[in-house]
């Protein structure tokens, strides 16, 4: 990685972009501490993203839908959070 663009010269990567995408895979502190390349960690970034969006075409989801955070809808009863009542049965000695 050149230090002075903080461009790779072999896959085009900027540092932060690598950096955010060995985050996104759980590999931030490997890839800083030099276990992997910014090369090997944006190709398994884009690996995932492929496959994300595949399963997505897959289940019949667009990937504006398949992206978009969940959220709890007060009109939808199956999103709500349900909520158990739980019995303790303690036995005193």
């Amino acid at each position: 990685m050149d230090k002075r663009m903080l461009i790779c010269a072999n896959c085009g990567s900027t540092r932060s972009q690598a950096t955010a995408d060995s985050r996104a895979l759980g590999l931030q502190s490997e890839f800083e501490g030099g276990s992997y390349h910014c090369c090997q960690i944006v190709a398994w970034a884009d690996e995932q993203w492929l496959a994300w969006s595949e399963a997505a075409q897959a289940d019949g989801h667009s990937m504006q839908e398949a992206t978009k955070p969940l959220e709890i809808s007060a009109n939808d009863p199956e999103l709500q959070p349900v909520l158990v009542k739980l019995k303790k049965n303690l036995k005193r000695a």
